[in-house]
Order: structure tokens, then sequence, then C-alpha cells
């Protein structure tokens, strides 16, 4: 079953594989997306840190909650590599480049838009009002 109406996501730099910008990234997308997918373009990264891959990992599995997902775009062969050794493939997918990661995500027979962040906070990733006393 394929779905018929439009869909949107974020394309999103990562300059480099530290676990500090990866964080921030992480951050970036869950104060501000507002679609559930997201490519991320890692071709600048040389070296992924495994605490690094774990944020990714985690943000990518809230991304799925959402129905969503995290898609890298551009990886080197030795991110490629920690990506396959340590089994994170599936939630992680890597693409050659982002139309490659377009052109999958068109498989399902929406036509995809790339939306720019808002510059306010989203509501995708909201945290749930505190209980009432």
């Amino acid at each position: 079953m394929t779905a018929t109406g439009p869909a949107q996501y974020h394309l999103l730099s990562l300059p480099d594989g530290s676990c500090e910008t990866v964080s921030c990234l992480a951050s970036v997308i869950r104060c501000r997306a507002t679609v559930p997918t997201v490519i991320v373009d890692v071709t600048a990264v040389q070296r992924l840190s495994i605490d690094a891959l774990a944020v990714l990992v985690r943000k990518a599995m809230r991304l799925h909650a959402a129905d969503g997902q995290l898609l890298l775009a551009g990886p080197c062969p030795a991110v490629r590599k920690v990506i396959e050794r340590t089994g994170t493939g599936p939630l992680l997918p890597v693409f050659t480049d982002s139309t490659a990661a377009l052109r999958t995500l068109a498989e399902d027979g929406r036509a995809w838009h790339h939306v720019e962040l808002p510059a306010g906070r989203s509501a995708l990733f909201a945290e749930p009002p505190p209980p009432e006393l």
C-alpha cells in the first residue's frame, strides 16, 4: 500500500563526527523539527565516534517512534564501516548522497518536499505537560 499525499523532510548537514557536534544536531532536531523524516548529510564527516553514533541511533529511534526516520547521506568508508560493524544499519540507513536518499523515499509513491527547520520550538517532540497536583 502506498500513500498518495505529499511528504516532507528536513535536510541537515553534519560538519564533523564529534559527540558534541552530533549531540548539538540531535538537540536541534528535538527542538525544531516539524516533520519526522530527517536526512543528515555526513559528507564532511571523516570519523564518527561510538558515542556520536549512539546519539544518532537514539535520535533515529525517536524519529521512528514518530513514524519517521533518520537517513545518512554521503558517508565516507570509515563511517560506513562503523555503522556496519555495530549493526546499526537498520536504524541508520546510508545513501551515497541526499538525491539517492530522496529516490528511496519516493518509492512509497509520495512526492517529497524539503522544508527548512523553523526558528521556533517544534511540537513534534513536545514534552508532555506536567501532571496536575
